[in-house]
């Protein structure tokens, strides 16, 4: 029994080393770090391997396959006119701010020019893959110097009722210089010169594209299809009446 005004020592409790906490020992972790995060451009790059994946995997019916094909080429004409021209525009403009990943600019586009090349290589030959699926099913893209001379003849028709009004050839020497090339275009740069001229002019016919207006025109009553720019280049005796090129 403890009597009235006595006083008792206590023994502090010997603290269990397990549990016990020690600043010094825990993690410290700097958030401003690069290693903690992840390049935009970069990880959109990845997302398109993805993409490519699936025109790859042979499951995948083969019309969604192109479809696949298709969106990675759309999404890299974006990507060179969105992100990699804004880029261009901080390296134009002296900017060697780094990203929270630790990149500059032209560290970006370098890294960037790097991940296109490979997703093209896998782009084209997959494309050449789907290109040979499809003619096993009837359904075949041909050079225009694969046609017969029927087969020639009809699209060179067409050419001359439907393509010939809408084409507008733009002439480039000192006094015309280089024109504006609008984003997604299809453009032919055509060398041509007058028969008893060896001196050359530079030409460039814009492929019309848009509403009501097909990638691929279709020839005969089969699924053979040829391209509208291949079209067009072999009719240029049309276009340039009276020279070569």
């Amino acid at each position: 029994m403890i009597k009235k005004n006595e006083v008792v020592a206590v023994e502090p409790k010997e603290k269990n080393p397990d549990t016990q906490s020690d600043s010094t020992n825990k993690p410290e972790f700097d958030l401003t770090s690069p290693e903690w995060y992840l390049n935009r451009e970069l990880t959109w790059l990845e997302f398109n391997h993805r993409v490519l994946h699936e025109g790859e995997d042979e499951r995948t019916p083969l019309l969604e396959r192109i479809m696949f094909l298709a969106i990675v080429g759309g999404n890299l004409d974006e990507f060179f006119m969105k992100r990699i021209g804004g880029l261009k525009q901080q390296v134009g403009a002296g900017v060697r701010k780094l990203t929270v990943d630790g990149r500059t600019p032209g560290g970006q586009i370098d890294e960037c020019h790097e991940v296109v090349r490979s997703i093209l290589v896998k782009k084209e030959q997959l494309e050449q893959e789907l290109l040979g699926k499809l003619s096993e099913q009837g359904i075949r893209i041909v050079g225009y110097q694969e046609l017969d001379k029927d087969q020639q003849k009809e699209v060179d028709d067409y050419f001359q009722e439907n393509i010939y009004p809408l084409l507008t050839p733009q002439g480039m020497d000192p006094a015309h210089p280089f024109p504006f090339i609008s984003n997604l275009s299809i453009n032919l740069l055509v060398v041509t010169k007058y028969l008893h001229d060896a001196h050359p002019f530079l030409n460039r016919i814009k492929v019309p594209t848009g509403v009501g207006i097909p990638r691929f025109l279709r020839v005969g009553e089969d699924y053979l299809y040829i391209r509208f720019e291949d079209l067009i280049a072999n009719n240029l005796s049309v276009v340039f009446p009276g020279l070569g090129y």
